[in-house]
């Protein structure tokens, strides 16, 4: 092992506090996730300058990144300096994956490291471009468990609880670091991976687990299946909701619809698979038990850097501005990515949390991507937002669609939803009124909207695609 890389490794193992239990009863980490703010520097700016040179000589990718920039590693001292770094997009690696087939050279492990101590492959789907892979290490692995291990913690999540995973097993990296998390925990897990909705829907009936995870959407999907099966997810064992992957406790009136179907808590991991594929954000049992908006999430900062920038100029924005997340990655030996353009909005405050963990806060979370907000007729749409309007109104099933078309100039925008099993046809006019009411108070913009009976849309059983963009 080289130099650098034994340096890197060390500097990260050095500061993971309470690798094989909770430190106490309130808190993992005690030492981390209550130091002053002026201590958390101190960590990040220490790992940060190992961490520019052990990507200077292991990623091909970041070296010519930095040489492009006229960088030197030593350029990178301190987190004062990390503005000096261009930004680094998935654009980007997408081409470098193209041009440098399999895994590109953005990553820091060869297939030396990799046949010794791998543990995981993930990539993301290539729908649009080459799929971007990224193979993981047992490092990698310790990691991710323990850094979810913290957030659950955080959550309420204790020993004696069992945990049901409603996710499919794949190359996609939602809910692994939770299934090694549950491990570290000594809270056994039933997975749920080929089983069908209904099947599903029996076991928790069945085994009677108290945490599950799974998307919003599918919460949702699998809360309505139990009621059809004649179960009642409010009486069910389930205490707490784990979920990510899509917006969701996040936009009030969704969280409001599930925890309101269940009877639980509705907790949420925010992460991405390029830089922060364990949980770069998390929501605490104090904000959650609140039940106040807007919900905050937790970033672990002694294992990453958070920053904000303008969506257009990408230039840095002070505490309190609302633009695009960036993250540089403190904790893996094989994708410590460096000012990773992350594509969510957000805003991030120091403001003590009533939890007493002195990290920053991402207030009212991750609820717009940049790459799912629409430009119609010179105004911006997102997703988030529609999905708020509609899951406010009672009447409305969880299920819907937007659809734009026509062209750019004078694009039409179609809102397509489906009323409750209970809500009678005479309605479903004045439902659409409302709604169109609502949409254009919200999003400034008249919108055309289609109640149509239940069960006309399609089932969410992962990530939710609600937007189909026909324009020419």
């Amino acid at each position: 092992m080289s130099d650098i890389r034994k340096q890197w490794l060390d500097v990260v193992k050095k500061y993971r506090f309470n690798p094989d239990g909770p430190g106490s009863e309130r808190y993992w980490c005690p030492e981390l996730e209550t130091a002053p703010r002026t201590k958390l520097v101190e960590i990040q700016n220490e790992k940060l300058e190992v961490l520019s040179r052990y990507v200077y000589e292991y990623s091909p990718f970041y070296r010519a990144k930095f040489d492009e920039a006229k960088l030197k590693p030593a350029d990178i001292k301190s987190i004062e300096d990390l503005h000096k770094l261009p930004l680094t997009t998935k654009d980007e690696m997408a081409k470098d994956a193209t041009k440098n087939p399999p895994w590109g050279t953005y990553l820091c492990i060869d297939d030396d490291i990799y046949h010794k101590n791998g543990w995981q492959m993930f990539a993301t789907s290539g729908t649009t471009a080459a799929p971007r892979a990224f193979r993981h290490t047992l490092h990698d692995r310790d990691q991710w468990a323990w850094n979810d291990a913290r957030g659950m913690w955080a959550m309420g999540i204790r020993p004696g609880d069992v945990a049901f995973i409603a996710f499919g097993y794949a190359p996609h990296v939602f809910f692994w670091g939770a299934h090694y998390a549950f491990n570290l925990m000594k809270i056994p897990i039933i997975p749920a991976g080929s089983l069908d909705t209904k099947k599903r829907a029996d076991f928790i009936n069945r085994f009677k687990p108290t945490i599950l995870g799974a998307t919003p959407s599918y919460l949702l999907y699998l809360g309505q299946v139990m009621k059809e099966m004649g179960y009642d997810p409010a009486a069910s064992s389930i205490r707490i909701m784990l979920t990510g992957g899509e917006p969701g406790a996040c936009i009030p009136s969704t969280k409001k619809r599930i925890e309101t179907l269940w009877d639980a808590e509705l907790h949420e991991f925010f992460g991405c698979t390029e830089a922060s594929p364990t949980c770069g954000g998390y929501t605490c049992n104090e904000t959650v038990k609140a039940k106040r908006a807007p919900i905050c999430e937790h970033m672990m900062e002694d294992i990453q850097i958070w920053e904000v920038v303008d969506p257009v100029t990408y230039d840095p924005l002070p505490e309190g501005s609302r633009g695009l997340a960036v993250v540089t990655n403190l904790f893996s030996e094989a994708a410590p990515l460096m000012r990773f353009l992350v594509g969510d909005f957000t805003q991030f405050s120091t403001e003590p949390c009533a939890c007493g963990r002195t990290h920053k806060l991402a207030v009212g979370g991750f609820a717009g991507r940049a790459d799912d907000m629409i430009q119609v007729r010179g105004i911006n749409v997102f997703p988030t937002t529609v999905e708020e309007v509609i899951r406010s109104i009672p009447e409305l099933g969880d299920e819907f669609k937007i659809v734009v078309k026509g062209d750019y100039s004078k694009a039409e925008i179609i809102i397509v939803t489906e009323a409750k099993p209970d809500v009678p046809g005479s309605s479903y006019a004045a439902l659409s009124n409302k709604l169109s009411d609502n949409l254009r108070i919200a999003i400034e913009l008249r919108a055309n909207v289609e109640v149509n009976p239940p069960n006309t849309l399609p089932k969410t059983e992962f990530k939710a695609k609600r937007v189909e963009d026909l324009r020419k």
